[in-house]
């Protein structure tokens, strides 16, 4: 059983990085709100505190040696009620001893500030205290007044539950925003995907654009390229198709009328008839070839194979010997003139294109004439050329020469009209540049294939 792998997901990432910092700070502000708007509340209950110590302070007179509390019972029964909370109160001499109230609050040391507000336990609940020292008629006294926590921490709940309530709001009301930004911001993409998903099979016009944002124009633009090549590629592939059947479709013609004749010709007819169609099943055999090099090419060059370093001597000698014989047949004379040299590239498709010149070249020369093959260097640039005594190129037909089928109005055979085609796509797999020239004192035709690539 695979195991399913989520995708990583820009609109995820996008909210994530939004929605928690959002989500953090919204929690900083209510934690940094809530003790903001608490703090005028405790000092107001403080406050009331410290009113009542000042009170009880304000009914001390002395009793002998010291200080006494002179409050009436109805005083201390109005000091200690309150609807929510326990009021303490105690009287203590300026050294701590225990003069009136409740005895066991706790009284602080003599260094603290006047008056000192502390936080204790009271019979086992939290309370809040101050203390406050007065000198009296009596000497030195404590006033302490203590009281529970319920009234604070009630209006601690309500503040909490009021800023929680209005920040939650805040946060949802945010994330909702930032939300529907997102949502909004890639709707573009939506489009551009149903843009795509909407389209035919092999429906390969442009994307529009026109309203996509600055961020994914360039994406846009890739796929328009893309696009334009699979157009080309199709366009080219189709053009190819239909010319190949035909070019396949003539010789084959030929050679089955030339087979037929044979079956009821006499015998010198028939060896005419032989040659004939000996001739259509080379021509075919040729034209075989040469589109299969073709096609081959193309795929190279779609596959971006890898370059090796190539000798161009080694290439020149494997073509003149692989023709020395057809240039005798034609009685031409076929040599070669060569420096050292090399170039990054594949060496097959150099091969094949070189033996299309050189096959070109003795289809054009007449008996008696020469072709040489030459390659060196040049300020650092490899080159490689066929230099032919033949009939020559028209000036006129030169810019169409290396075009698919196409044949010069002077050639002296019947070819496909693939040779030079070849040569050309090879040249553009290499980065070369192909140059077209009469040959020496105007007789002839030299074709130059100039590299511009030169590392080892």
């Amino acid at each position: 059983m695979t195991r399913k792998i989520d995708a990583p997901s820009i609109r995820r990432r996008l909210l994530a990085l939004l929605l928690i910092p959002t989500a953090a700070i919204a929690g900083l502000a209510t934690y940094s709100a809530y003790r903001t708007t608490l703090a005028p509340f405790e000092a107001a209950y403080d406050q009331d505190l410290l009113d009542t110590a000042l009170a009880v302070a304000s009914s001390i007179e002395a009793h002998g040696a010291q200080p006494a509390l002179a409050l009436t019972p109805d005083a201390l029964k109005l000091l200690r009620t309150d609807s929510q909370d326990s009021i303490y109160y105690r009287l203590s001499s300026g050294d701590g001893r225990f003069i009136a109230g409740d005895q066991e609050l706790p009284v602080p040391h003599q260094g603290v500030r006047n008056p000192a507000f502390t936080d204790a336990v009271y019979r086992g609940e939290r309370i809040r205290t101050v203390n406050y020292r007065v000198t009296s008629p009596g000497g030195a006294a404590i006033v302490t007044v203590a009281e529970t926590l319920h009234k604070r921490e009630a209006a601690r709940s309500t503040e909490l539950r009021s800023s929680l309530a209005v920040d939650a709001a805040q946060l949802a009301t945010a994330l909702i925003v930032i939300w529907l930004g997102v949502r909004l911001a890639f709707a573009p993409l939506r489009e551009l995907e149903f843009q795509i998903a909407a389209r035919r099979p092999g429906e390969l016009k442009p994307l529009t654009a026109a309203r996509a944002p600055l961020e994914i124009r360039s994406l846009v633009g890739a796929l328009n390229r893309l696009l334009a090549m699979l157009r080309e590629a199709e366009q080219s592939e189709r053009v190819f198709l239909e010319n190949a059947a035909h070019q396949l479709r003539t010789p084959l013609s030929a050679m089955l009328t030339q087979l037929e004749l044979l079956a009821g010709e006499h015998a010198g007819v028939r060896a005419l008839n032989v040659q004939g169609a000996l001739a259509a099943g080379r021509r075919l055999a040729r034209n075989t070839q040469q589109l299969l090099a073709l096609a081959r090419s193309e795929a190279a060059s779609r596959a971006a194979a890898e370059f090796e370093w190539v000798e161009l001597p080694a290439v020149i000698e494997s073509c003149v010997t692989s023709r020395l014989s057809t240039a005798d047949g034609a009685r031409v004379e076929l040599g070669a003139s060569v420096q050292p040299s090399g170039v990054r590239g594949v060496r097959w498709l150099l091969e094949e294109a070189l033996g299309n010149l050189t096959d070109n070249a003795i289809a054009a020369t007449p008996p008696g004439g020469s072709i040489t093959l030459h390659c060196g260097m040049y300020g650092g640039i490899a080159w490689l050329e066929v230099h032919d005594t033949g009939v020559g190129i028209p000036s006129e037909e030169r810019p169409h020469v290396f075009d698919r089928f196409y044949r010069g109005s002077n050639a002296r055979n019947k070819g496909s009209g693939l040779g030079l085609a070849i040569v050309a796509e090879v040249a553009a797999i290499h980065h070369a540049r192909l140059t077209l020239m009469e040959g020496v004192q105007g007789q002839g035709t030299r074709v130059r294939m100039t590299f511009a690539l030169r590392e080892a």
